[in-house]
């Protein structure tokens, strides 16, 4: 008996509806009429195909001559379409996906989704592993991945069995030990130092440190928000705070301008503390650090004293434990920095 039907797909973040149909019973193949990004085209389409089947006509004479009135849509446009479909991410992550996408489509060239092949994406790899790290070229073959699934490509070249990535190579965190902590604070400009006490001393984020505002300030409880807009796994918790670095922020801005949406740290951006750390490092003569090895060198000081599994994760803001232990303990052991050290530097 002849059956149309939708299924509703989700990957990444992108819902799709697709109409398949049997033009006869289960011995007949399940035939595809179409993805579509709303349930309602899905159900036009689906009504159509239905009609036809109930007038004993094969749906696929109606669907090839809508499909050959239909405009060509090329990768290009596909790639545009669904960034523009990209709400929920961030300025900071459209600008990467646009980036990608700069990289992506003039190599597979002016092209439409369904003609993309398997050996096509391994040629894009190849192209790109030519003058990018290992997990570069995976996370731009996501993005591939993401537009074709977008596009309702099933199945999806970018990820057939036949297309290999170049080996990603975990490196193990090299936290600072305190005396090159102290060594970046020495050759930082003073502005930076306090937010980066702030991410040494709580293992919060750049990204969650220079998006403080002051309505996430809990002075009494010392303890910062970080709001689920800003944290990495889109889940908000609280950054425990020591009571001396508590009154050292508090101290920075008078109580009558502490105005919720005023950000704790003004004028910094995440690309000046990085800056900020390198200059230092340079100047210091000590190796290269990152923002992010603070929030290493934390954690690990934490599970070196002992911090249960489940509230070393809940501090870190992972969503499993074994996130937390799989990267940190390898790391050797580090030493604290002294309070009078680190007070005398703010």
């Amino acid at each position: 008996m002849p059956s149309v039907s939708i299924t509703k797909r989700r990957r990444r973040n992108v819902t799709r509806y697709a109409v398949r149909y049997r033009t006869g019973g289960r011995e007949s193949p399940v035939q595809h009429a179409g993805s579509f990004a709303t349930r309602k085209e899905a159900k036009a389409r689906r009504d159509l195909v239905a009609g036809e089947l109930a007038a004993l006509r094969n749906p696929a004479d109606a669907l090839r001559a809508f499909t050959d009135s239909a405009p060509v849509r090329t990768l290009d446009a596909v790639a545009n379409e669904w960034l523009d479909f990209r709400a929920d991410a961030s300025a900071n992550t459209r600008k990467n996906l646009a980036s990608h996408l700069r990289r992506i489509v003039p190599v597979l060239g002016d092209v439409t989704p369904d003609s993309v092949t398997p050996a096509d994406v391994n040629r894009l790899v190849g192209l790109l592993a030519q003058d990018l790290a290992p997990g570069s070229v995976k996370r731009y073959v996501t993005t591939l991945r993401s537009v074709l699934d977008y596009a309702g490509i099933d199945p999806n070249p970018a990820r057939h069995g036949s297309v290999k990535l170049p080996r990603v190579i975990e490196e193990e965190p090299n936290p600072p030990n305190s005396s090159h902590l102290l060594a970046i604070l020495d050759n930082a400009p003073e502005r930076f130092r306090l937010p980066l006490i702030v991410m040494e001393q709580t293992a919060m984020r750049v990204g969650e440190t220079i998006a403080l505002t002051w309505a996430d300030v809990d002075e009494a409880g010392c303890r910062f928000r970080i709001r689920a807009s800003v944290a990495q796994t889109r889940r908000s918790r609280w950054a425990q705070v020591p009571d001396w670095l508590m009154l050292a922020v508090s101290e920075t801005t008078p109580p009558d301008d502490r105005v919720p949406e005023r950000l704790v740290f003004q004028g910094i951006s995440v690309s000046a503390i990085r800056h900020a750390m390198r200059r230092a490092c340079i100047v210091a003569e000590i190796e290269h650090y990152h923002p992010h090895d603070l929030r290493h060198r934390r954690v690990t000081l934490w599970h070196g004293q002992g911090v249960p599994a489940r509230e070393l994760a809940t501090r870190a803001g992972h969503s499993k434990p074994s996130m937390t232990l799989d990267v940190y303990t390898s790391v050797a052991p580090i030493d604290e920095a002294t309070l009078e050290q680190l007070t005398s530097r703010i």
